[in-house]
């Protein structure tokens, strides 16, 4: 049986994390053919050969979205997989990539429940990724200080059924 979570310490150099938060603002994207998404498809197609096994065919609106939250942000628990018509492309795959530092801001770790309910977090440390089921329960606690920054998307592939 897979994991629903996954994750890889990127070891993301300073300046490359600078580059990202320079170049995207609160909730913009990058399209999939940009270094970034290149980036990220890497750790989701290595996940997806080490745990998962789902056919994936290209991220969700070809993009990877810059996400921040700032101090009273977060989500409340929730699913990343939508329902959809039969012969539509689903999320099975999400991810987040951890910019901020661990010293840049409080509260807002994400926040996983297994299928047995017991809940863990994602590690962290900046340059992690987290590669997880699109059907996992899931939530970003409040950030209670600071500024907490991302990089989030989903990968498609062909309807289960």
């Amino acid at each position: 049986m897979a994991f629903q979570t996954t994750w890889y310490f990127s070891e993301l150099p300073e300046s490359v994390v600078g580059l990202i938060e320079r170049d995207l603002a609160d909730d913009s994207s990058v399209s999939d053919t940009h270094w970034i998404g290149g980036l990220i498809w890497h750790y989701i197609d290595r996940a997806n050969r080490e745990n998962f096994l789902y056919e994936l065919s290209h991220l969700d609106n070809n993009s990877v979205k810059f996400k921040s939250y700032n101090e009273g942000d977060g989500q409340t628990w929730h699913v990343d997989a939508k329902p959809v018509e039969d012969d539509e492309d689903i999320r099975k795959l999400s991810f987040t990539l951890q910019l901020s530092d661990v010293d840049d801001y409080e509260g807002g770790n994400v926040q996983f429940k297994d299928e047995a309910s017991h809940s863990y977090y994602m590690p962290r440390k900046r340059g992690t990724i987290a590669v997880f089921d699109s059907r996992a329960l899931h939530r970003v606690r409040p950030v209670t200080k600071g500024t907490r920054k991302s990089l989030v998307g989903w990968a498609l592939g062909k309807n289960w059924i």
